[in-house]
C-alpha cells in the first residue's frame, strides 16, 4: 500500500493529466496557492475534510489520494449492472474470480493492474 507522502504527487500527476493549475484548484476548495503549494509538495498534510475536497475536485477516490487504493477510481455512483455485477462477484468462489479477473486484465490501467497483481501475493 502507498503511504500518505505520496498525497501530493498523486494530487500533482491528476492536476497535469488534467490540464488544471494550483491556482483553480486551491480556489475550488477554498484555500490559499500556498496552502495548496504546500499539500502538493508534501511540506503539509491536509486534514481530512480538505483532502476530501481535494479528492472531489479532482473527480478521484480519497481511497487514491490517501494510498489506500491504487487507482484513482472516479467518484460515481455504481449503474446497475455494475451493482449486480460487484454482488455476485463477491459470491464467485477463488476460481471464479480468477477467471474473471483474467478476462479484464486487458481492460485494467497500469495502476489498476499493479494493485491487481498485489492482491495476488496477499
Amino acid at each position: 500500500m502507498a503511504e500518505i507522502k505520496d498525497f501530493g504527487r498523486k494530487v500533482k500527476k491528476i492536476m497535469k493529466q488534467r490540464g488544471i493549475t494550483q491556482s483553480w484548484l486551491a480556489q475550488k476548495i477554498g484555500a490559499t496557492e500556498a496552502t495548496l503549494s504546500r499539500y502538493v509538495n508534501n511540506s503539509r498534510k491536509p486534514q481530512a475534510d480538505i483532502a476530501a475536497e481535494i479528492a472531489e475536485a479532482l473527480d478521484v477516490s480519497l481511497d487514491y489520494l490517501m494510498g489506500i487504493s491504487g487507482f484513482p477510481t472516479p467518484i460515481k455512483t455504481l449503474s446497475t449492472e455494475e451493482s449486480l455485477m460487484l454482488s455476485a462477484f463477491g459470491r464467485a468462489n477463488a476460481r471464479d474470480r480468477k477467471i474473471i479477473f483474467g478476462v479484464l486484465e486487458d481492460h485494467m490501467t497500469a495502476e489498476e493492474l499493479e494493485s491487481y497483481k498485489k492482491l495476488q501475493k496477499i
